[in-house]
């Protein structure tokens, strides 16, 4: 494996001295080359904005959803930008022709912006909701079965059968890898449309759309692609592309009945993209991230390396705090992403309040970032590896934790 240096390669970053900075998967960042090309595109918005948002955004645009399709294995014209996962999976459960009684099979631990949007539609178009509990740690094996025992369950429940599911490719809190390609291949089998939920996936595992084959699918390209903030991606496939619009509908708005009648599709998320008037520079210097990435050697080297240092430094950090990592036997849970369990013992401060007490000393005492939640009756933190990380970061982590939990137990 080629041998990354955290320490040397924190250089080439903006990150200010003396942070620890473990949370990448919340807000990711972006190397020196990359912000300069920013703020080239920026500059070039603002000289002739008419020439540059009606005539020659799009063909720049053009070439960065050919990039990400390269990288997805997918046909550029399935893919169009959004500004976050968030904003995608609006995009797809808003949009889609549900009907009451539509049953919607979803995790509890999924993130909670797209779960809170699931309870939305159940308010509001009178959607049935099938939630599935995963009592981590839990092999990838005993998640498939989890939920092939909840499908039996809601349909034998009577009412509709399960028409959709939402999955993660790998979770946010926790930060865990799960079995997406057997997922999948689960919901297929059983006849049920399916979102890929990959806000934390492009750029910390390797995705094949093709292979993979979802009905829908987004992730975040600034969470670990090294682009600015508001850049994400959103694929359709090609049947389903009539059925979705923005959610900012505009001039290029066509309804369709048939959902293979995608017609309108591009121009739609096209357009969107002046009717935002938002800032689209982060979705045109993709280029220069994935030359930064390829100096690196590339994913395949980037993702070894980060998945190496977040077992061993989450190894290191439970053995600093006497704890366990979360994780199962197979050791499948961890990708750039690792769990800790953290000594918390305190039973008296309400879980939001301790988590923003936890929070402000972690950042203001220690200069560390990581979030901490909790999880079927423990505390756990989530730490993230990436290149500009070293095991000596880690360490620092581990050690101020420690100072933080017995604070915290101590109130």
């Amino acid at each position: 494996m080629v041998s990354l240096d955290g320490k040397v390669l924190r250089q080439d970053f903006l990150l200010e001295p003396g942070y620890v900075a473990m949370n990448h998967g919340s807000y990711g960042t972006y190397p020196r080359s990359v912000q300069q090309e920013y703020r080239k595109y920026q500059e070039k918005n603002e000289l002739f904005p008419d020439r540059w948002m009606r005539l020659e955004m799009y063909a720049e645009l053009q070439k960065s959803r050919k990039l990400l399709a390269g990288l997805l294995h997918c046909d550029p014209n399935d893919l169009v930008f959004s500004h976050n996962a968030s904003s995608a999976a609006n995009t797809i459960l808003r949009s889609f022709p549900f009907e009451k009684g539509d049953k919607i099979l979803y995790y509890t631990t999924g993130y909670i912006n797209v779960n809170k949007t699931l309870e939305y539609i159940q308010n509001t178009l009178q959607v049935e909701l099938v939630p599935v509990d995963l009592p981590f740690p839990l092999s990838h094996a005993d998640i498939v079965t989890k939920t092939a025992e909840a499908i039996d369950e809601a349909n034998k429940a009577g009412g509709k059968p399960i028409r959709m599911a939402l999955y993660d490719v790998l979770s946010s809190l926790p930060g865990v890898l799960m079995p997406y390609e057997a997922l999948e291949q689960l919901f297929k089998s059983r006849d049920i449309l399916t979102i890929a939920d990959g806000a934390h996936s492009i750029g910390q595992v390797p995705i094949n759309l093709e292979n993979l084959d979802p009905d829908f699918y987004f992730t975040n390209c600034h969470k670990w692609l090294f682009v600015p903030r508001g850049f994400a991606v959103l694929y359709v496939k090609k049947c389903h592309q009539g059925l979705l619009h923005p959610q900012t509908v505009n001039s290029a708005y066509i309804h369709h009945v048939d959902g293979a009648d995608n017609t309108s599709f591009e121009k739609e998320f096209a357009v969107w993209s002046t009717a935002e008037m938002a800032d689209f520079s982060p979705f045109l210097i993709f280029l220069l991230a994935l030359k930064y990435r390829e100096s690196l050697g590339g994913e395949e080297v980037i993702m070894a390396h980060n998945h190496d240092l977040a077992v061993r430094g989450g190894a290191l950090v439970a053995k600093i705090l006497n704890t366990k990592v979360l994780e199962n036997d197979e050791g499948t849970l961890t990708a750039a992403m690792v769990n800790v369990e953290l000594p918390i013992t305190n039973t008296t401060t309400p879980d939001a309040e301790l988590a923003s007490i936890f929070m402000k000393k972690v950042i203001y005492d220690h200069h560390v970032m990581a979030p901490a939640y909790k999880l079927c009756g423990k505390w756990y933190v989530r730490l993230c590896a990436q290149v500009y990380v070293t095991l000596d970061d880690f360490e620092t982590t581990g050690h101020a934790l420690a100072k933080v939990c017995e604070e915290i137990n101590n109130l």
